[in-house]
């Protein structure tokens, strides 16, 4: 309850009516209204839900027309449970949160076309949420028997395939809210049972006397795989949110390597509170529980870090990256004013702090290598105390996800030559409505419009294209979707048949640049795609080529960047060798070759003999690859 008038309390009107919409959306099926699917496999339904205080505040708020009673009464309720997971009515709820949804059923009592037709009810509320309220929503159908396995749903989403499952189940069942039908038995289950026998007596008897009980398991005790595998997820996850990332991994490195106090379960924090809590308690809020124990834990283990585990307790409660002080008189701000006063921040640190979008992007690269610098240590101590870690997993799918996260905790913790800068967390978020290349004196830059009537502001300035190009690629600022992207230049680039296109022209080439699943962290990256810019520079009797950039993107969806000079008078023949010995070594039979050229004119057989070059000095065979297809139109 606490946590529900929390949700209400931050959600704009707009928001909340979607909120108080969707449980109701997902009990109806009818026309006009949006999940509604047609056909004779119905897959709508809340168990009990017209017992729901959705049911009754929707009818109260007149959300739906009277008209509607008429399709809540259901006699084959095809969801068992409702739950939200996630920071909303928590103390880290923002205006960007999204909606998290399980949505608990019975696999059993579903036919495919059933199942079909829930997912398609659940994409199209989706959609409507995302265009009638700009509001991501997300829907995971979850088999209530696989659920109490610690079984989530099967591989094929990347985060299913690597997450923890046990932090994935104590997650749930430290932030979820309780929207309808069945209540989880492990939220009535009495504490301090420790015995399995009497549990199961225990259980049992509960579900018999009581049918809106629903069994989806019991969080066991944590093991040492778990630790490690829950340390890498979030390092991994540090890509998207570095602050979140490093609050999450030190609760997950003080359930391993913190004192007795450090390895309670935090779920079990938060159940004992139940007993206690008021209207306006915050005391067991999901998230103050974890910023506690972390702070607990860096007081008695580990005091050299507690500065920077403040910094980030502070910029999580300000809405990291777009800081700001919360509101006067919310829960938020007592407990950020309780903290600033605990840990005796004085003004001008508070004001250096709220003051982060207003920090150079160097300071801003600064905070988020300290924070990488500081994952990498606790990763470091956690495999140097643990035991032989191949004996951690004895089954071959354990064995692979182990493989993917150590893979991409690699990637993310290693700094590879030539490999292309991250920019900061801030301004991957920001809200781009146009981008721009712009070709200066010293080289190239990164112009960027965030807002209507905005002037357009310098992100990154380097003296290579691709160094700036391929900037673009590996921080994902380029939306297509909802901004443009254009390049001013005193030369045309040309595609391979002789067109002049633009950068977004450039941009297909090589999309996608980041993999589109996990799977590729099985195995070591190798070199799937090769742009090539060959830039001219216009001479007394005609242009010559003066350089060549060349962009290198694997499978891991790591970007690189190489850039040759050429001597004007350099033999073209000798510099397109050059171009094809830089990049012997790269790529496979598999790796797909892109040539472009900056110039005043178009050359015409310069790329054709590029290829074959490369052909003859490298494995990458470019131009059989042609023949089987279209005519060669290079050279055409």
């Amino acid at each position: 309850m606490v946590r529900m008038r929390e949700a209400i309390r931050y959600l704009p009107p707009e928001k909340f009516e979607l909120f108080l919409k969707i449980p109701f959306l997902l009990h109806i099926n009818g026309p006009g209204y949006p999940g509604f699917v047609s056909g004779k496999a119905k897959a709508h339904g809340i168990f009990q839900f017209e017992k729901s205080g959705f049911y009754s505040l929707a009818i109260k708020e007149q959300i739906f027309p009277k008209s509607i009673q008429e399709l809540v009464k259901v006699e084959d309720p095809c969801i068992i449970s409702l739950f939200h997971i996630g920071s909303l009515g928590t103390f880290t709820q923002s205006l960007g949160s999204d909606f998290d949804y399980w949505v608990m059923i019975d696999k059993k009592r579903f036919s495919n076309e059933r199942y079909s037709s829930l997912k398609r009810k659940l994409d199209d509320i989706v959609k409507y949420s995302r265009e009638r309220y700009s509001q991501e929503v997300t829907f995971f159908i979850m088999d209530h028997q696989q659920v109490k396995k610690n079984h989530y749903g099967g591989n094929d989403t990347s985060e299913v395939v690597t997450v923890p499952q046990i932090f994935l189940k104590e997650e749930f069942y430290r932030t979820y809210l309780m929207l309808a039908g069945k209540v989880p038995l492990w939220s009535v289950m009495p504490q301090g049972v420790v015995n399995e026998m009497e549990q199961i007596k225990i259980a049992t008897q509960i579900l018999s006397m009581n049918d809106d009980v629903i069994d989806l398991g019991q969080v066991q005790s944590i093991w040492p795989a778990d630790i490690l595998k829950g340390l890498l997820w979030h390092i991994c996850k540090s890509v998207e949110d570095p602050v979140k990332a490093l609050i999450k991994a030190t609760m997950v490195f003080s359930y391993g390597f913190g004192k007795t106090e450090h390895q309670t379960l935090l779920c079990e924090n938060i159940k004992t509170g139940y007993k206690h809590a008021g209207i306006d308690d915050y005391a067991v809020d999901p998230y103050k529980a974890v910023f506690d124990r972390i702070l607990a834990y860096h007081e008695t283990c580990d005091p050299k870090g507690i500065h920077l585990i403040k910094n980030a307790i502070f910029f999580r409660l300000c809405g990291y990256p777009n800081v700001k002080m919360p509101k006067e008189n919310t829960p938020k701000k007592f407990l950020l004013t309780q903290y600033i006063n605990d840990w005796q921040l004085k003004p001008n640190q508070v004001a250096k702090l709220i003051s982060y979008t207003d920090w150079s992007e160097a300071e801003k690269l600064l905070l988020d290598k300290a924070i990488i610098q500081r994952l990498a240590q606790m990763y470091n101590q956690a495999v140097e105390k643990s035991e032989d870690i191949s004996r951690l997993f004895t089954t071959p799918n354990e064995q692979k996800k182990w493989n993917i996260l150590s893979n991409k905790t690699r990637m993310r913790l290693q700094n590879k030559e030539a490999k292309i800068k991250e920019c900061s967390t801030y301004l991957k978020k920001l809200n781009i409505k146009a981008l721009g290349v712009n070709q200066v004196p010293s080289g190239w830059q990164v112009l960027a419009v965030t807002g209507t009537g905005n002037k357009p502001v310098v992100l990154y300035k380097n003296r290579h294209f691709v160094q700036v190009f391929g900037w673009i690629l590996e921080n994902q600022i380029y939306h297509r979707h909802s901004a443009s992207l254009c390049c001013k230049s005193m030369y045309k680039l040309f595609d391979t048949r002789d067109r002049t296109i633009g950068l977004d022209n450039l941009y297909l080439a090589v999309s996608p640049v980041k993999p589109l699943s996990d799977s590729c962290f099985v195995d070591p990256p190798e070199t799937v795609k090769l742009l090539i810019l060959l830039f001219f520079k216009p001479g007394k009797s005609h242009q010559h080529l003066c350089s060549a950039e060349i962009l290198i993107i694997n499978t891991w969806g790591e970007v690189f960047a190489k850039a040759l000079e050429f001597d004007s008078t350099s033999a073209q023949k000798d510099c397109l060798e050059k171009i094809a010995q830089k990049i012997k070594g790269m790529g496979t039979d598999q790796t797909r070759v892109s040539i472009f050229q900056f110039a005043t004119t178009y050359e015409t057989d310069i790329v054709y003999d590029l290829k074959k070059q490369i052909e003859k000095t490298t494995r990458i065979n470019t131009l059989s690859r042609q023949k089987k297809g279209k005519p060669y139109l290079d050279r055409l």
